[in-house]
C-alpha cells in the first residue's frame, strides 16, 4: 500500500512540475502594437492561440492574428495572419488588401519579435514589387 501511495505521489508531483514548465514557456503578447518606418506606419494586432500541430520535434502551438495597418499614404487596411513561437521568438506572417485612391493593392509581411529582448524586424512586399525591411518599435496599444 505504501508503494502505491508513493507511486501516486510521485506521479502527481511530476504532473505539477510539467504544468509549471508549460506555464513558464514564452508566449506572444495578446495585443501587439508597433510602428515602423520612423513612426509613419502603425500596426495594431490581436494575437490568439489557435491550437497545436504535431511536428517531428513535437507539438507546435500556432496563433491567429487579426489587426489593422495604417499609414498616411495607404490608409487603413485590415490584416490577418498567423504565427508561432520558437523559444522566445514569435515568428509571424501578415496579409492585407487595401484600396488607395481607387486602386486595389496587396500587402504581405513576415517578421519576428523576441518577447524577451523586445526587438525584431519586419519584411514587407507591396503589390509584388516594392520590398521594405523595417525595425519594429513596440508602442502602447492604448495610445493609438
Amino acid at each position: 500500500m505504501k508503494k502505491l501511495l508513493l507511486t501516486i505521489l510521485v506521479f502527481v508531483a511530476s504532473l505539477s512540475l510539467v504544468g509549471v514548465a508549460m506555464a513558464a514557456a514564452p508566449k506572444p503578447p495578446a495585443t501587439f502594437c508597433f510602428t515602423t518606418n520612423g513612426g509613419q506606419s502603425e500596426f495594431s494586432l490581436l494575437i490568439k492561440p489557435m491550437g497545436n500541430i504535431k511536428m517531428s520535434a513535437g507539438p507546435e502551438k500556432f496563433y491567429s492574428i487579426q489587426g489593422l495597418y495604417f499609414d498616411a499614404t495607404n490608409g487603413p487596411a485590415a490584416l490577418s495572419g498567423s504565427g508561432y513561437m520558437d523559444g522566445s521568438v514569435f515568428h509571424f506572417s501578415l496579409n492585407a488588401t487595401y484600396t488607395f485612391e481607387g486602386t486595389a493593392g496587396f500587402f504581405q509581411a513576415d517578421g519576428y519579435w523576441d518577447v524577451d529582448t523586445k526587438t525584431g524586424p519586419i519584411y514587407s512586399l507591396w503589390n509584388n514589387t516594392v520590398h521594405y525591411s523595417w525595425t519594429l518599435v513596440q508602442v502602447s496599444c492604448t495610445g493609438q
